[in-house]
This record gives C-alpha cells, structure tokens and sequence, in this order.
C-alpha cells in the first residue's frame, strides 16, 4: 500500500493521548497509531460491502448457509451484500430475494468464470476493502477482530480460514486484488491468492474451531 511521508504539528497534550494508545501490537508506533485512528474516524476501517460466493451445481444446498451468513454480515453493520450465483442462480435469487426479509441490501452477479472470474464486474464498484464469504458452513467469527487485522498488518489479502491448504472461509481484500485477476477462469484459491503469497502480500488469520 502506497504510503508519502509528511510532515505535521500536533498538540503535545493530543501526542500524549496518542502515546497511551501506543501497545507494540494494534498500534505498533507513533505513526501506525496516528494512521490508524484517522482511517477509524474517516470510516475507512469500516467494510461496508460484501460478495457471498453461491454458485456451482451444489449452490441449493448451501441456501441456509448463506442466509445465516447473511445474519453474520449484518450483525457487524455489513448491509450492502452481492451473492455471485452460477448454476441455478434463479432458484437462489428465489429463495433469497432483494434482502428485504434480511434487513440488508442483496444484488447478484453471474456468469463469472471460477471464484476469481466471479469478482470481476465488481472491479468498478468496490474502492475500498471488501469482505467475500466462501465457505461450505458458515462458521463464527469476529469480524470486528478480522477487520482489524486487516488494517493493522495492511496485506492486499486477509483470509480467515480454518484450513490453511483449503484457503475456503472468509477473504478481506483490498481493491488491488483485482490487478491479480485475469481475463476468463480463474480461481481465487488457485491463481490469485499463491501469487500474493509469493509477494508477501497475503496474511492468513486462523479460525479455531
């Protein structure tokens, strides 16, 4: 992530407050905790959009599984959900609806080639870190932990998982990750996520179940 050193004057009793908030881990220094709590008060440690992975011919199936990660989103303030549906996409939308019955905003996408491919119409709408559930069970998580995570450690990608070879659960990921994506099939476990591994760029945070 692209940083420009600058310089500023703040007041001293202000720099003091920020020093209290310095503990070598969420905020590692002076200038990790001042980047950090501008980001928090412009919002922009806030995720405020979701992609649920629906598609492939077993998607019926997993209709509860996205209805209750549906709740999950929503319980953290993540109301503004995208389901990428493949095979029997009309079923699900069906089932699903427009998020009326959820509380929530719910759109769709199809037609998109493997997990990756999948994401692609959304390279235009998403300008900020964007969450993408792709699981076959929902599992419990803090978001709010993941988040932070995330903005602390600053990857381009954060995958919670409980299986660190699988890589299935929940991805964080910054709007870069769509310059790793290319034309036609692709996968995100596959040919996007060991490309960022191989550049440092990926972070895995552990589910325990």
């Amino acid at each position: 992530m692209e940083r420009e050193r600058i310089t500023i004057s703040i007041k001293k009793e202000v720099l003091e407050k920020i020093d209290q908030r310095i503990d070598g881990i969420k905020m590692r220094n002076r200038s990790h905790a001042i980047e950090l709590l501008i980001s928090d008060s412009l919002g922009m440690a806030k995720i405020e959009n979701a992609v649920i992975m629906a598609g492939g011919k077993g998607a019926l199936r997993l209709i509860p599984t996205v209805e209750e990660s549906i709740g999950i989103l929503k319980n953290y303030g993540i109301k503004d959900i995208t389901i990428a549906v493949g095979y029997l996409g009309d079923k699900i939308k069906q089932e699903i609806g427009d998020g009326q019955k959820f509380g929530t905003k719910i759109s769709y996408i199809e037609g998109g080639e493997g997990t990756a491919g999948a994401l692609s119409p959304l390279r235009k709408k998403f300008k900020k870190t964007f969450l993408v559930v792709n699981i076959d069970q929902a599992s419990e998580i803090d978001i709010a932990k993941l988040t932070d995570f995330h903005f602390i450690h600053q990857p381009l990608a954060t995958i919670a998982s409980s299986d660190s070879k699988l890589l299935k659960g929940y991805y964080l990921l910054d709007p870069e990750v769509f310059n790793y994506i290319p034309t036609g099939f692709s996968m995100l476990e596959e040919d996007v996520f060991p490309k960022l591994i191989s550049e440092g760029k990926l972070l895995i945070f552990p589910i325990i179940n």
